[in-house]
């Protein structure tokens, strides 16, 4: 084994001590054995920190950092972080054992990429009093082809699960913007993108499993979370690229904040439940609207 991981994982984790252990069994299970997981606890009061230690083995180093949000976490991972390549996990979700081996591989027929995403299992999932009660199938989103215009376009869901960058882009104004109220995954991939145009690089292999998780912990989706919210995300993304020549021929906006916008008053006039049950009309109030196309 070498001294120098090849590879950083990098998972931001808060009070998921019940379900962190899925994610990190799936990096140990990994066919590629040289890697580093760094764990970055954001303020647990859980047993994250025993239960992690308990696992015993020398490649993931924790560390725990006052409550700041996942941005604040990703960076502080990033400045530790020794790989050459970095890779993101979040806590409540999984790498399928191969995805460091076909990413790496990749990477190695393509010299010229600096940052890629592969394919993913991608699912909604309504939890209810800690329990699944419903799981809508996502994975369809993924497309046989993919630019990073296209990420900027919104053609696709894009998260930081299964991304995987150089670590010598990270720095020189590229860092997750902890200023913004959600989607700071997207902000950094189209910061790098605006750097970087020539770099990305898609895999079309089903690497990792992600959950959307309504009803929880989920920091998009759960019952705290409003239809405005969504609407300042959208609005805050195209105020901060919109100068971008990748954006040139995007559609999102202004339709998505202002159909979250009318999403809202819809809730605020009783016609609509709240937002985290959205994706799921079979749970909706029965005098509720047809659903209409996703975020």
């Amino acid at each position: 084994m070498q001294d120098t991981p090849l590879v950083s994982i990098i998972t931001p984790t808060y009070n998921r001590a019940y379900i962190i252990k899925n994610a990190i069994n799936s990096i140990l299970a990994q066919t590629y054995p040289n890697w580093e997981l760094i764990i970055m606890d954001d303020g647990s009061t859980d047993r994250t920190k025993q239960d992690i230690a308990s696992i015993g083995d020398a490649r993931i180093r924790y560390y725990s950092q006052l409550n700041a949000g996942p941005s604040k976490a990703r960076n502080h991972a990033l400045e530790l972080a020794r790989g050459r390549w970095v890779a993101y996990l979040d806590s409540d979700n999984e790498l399928l054992r191969n995805y460091l081996e076909i990413m790496l591989e990749h990477f190695r027929k393509h010299p010229g990429a600096l940052y890629g995403i592969p394919q993913g299992n991608y699912t909604f999932e309504l939890y209810q009093d800690g329990k699944l009660i419903d799981v809508v199938d996502k994975s369809n989103q993924f497309p046989a082809t993919l630019t990073i215009q296209d990420i900027f376009h919104r053609k696709l869901h894009f998260d930081m699960n299964g991304f995987m960058h150089a670590r010598e882009i990270f720095g020189n104004g590229v860092a997750f913007d902890a200023n913004l109220h959600g989607m700071e995954d997207w902000d950094l991939v189209m910061q790098i993108g605006e750097r970087y145009p020539e770099g990305f690089m898609y895999v079309p292999v089903v690497l990792y499993t992600y959950h959307q998780r309504y009803g929880t912990d989920s920091l998009v989706a759960n019952i705290n979370v409003s239809y405005k919210d969504h609407a300042q995300k959208f609005e805050e993304l195209y105020q901060k690229h919109k100068n971008a020549s990748l954006m040139e021929g995007q559609r999102w906006y202004p339709d998505r904040s202002e159909r979250w916008m009318r999403l809202e008053k819809d809730f605020q006039d009783g016609k609509l439940p709240p937002a985290y049950l959205y994706p799921f009309p079979e749970h909706w109030p029965k005098n509720a609207p047809a659903e209409s196309s996703s975020s």
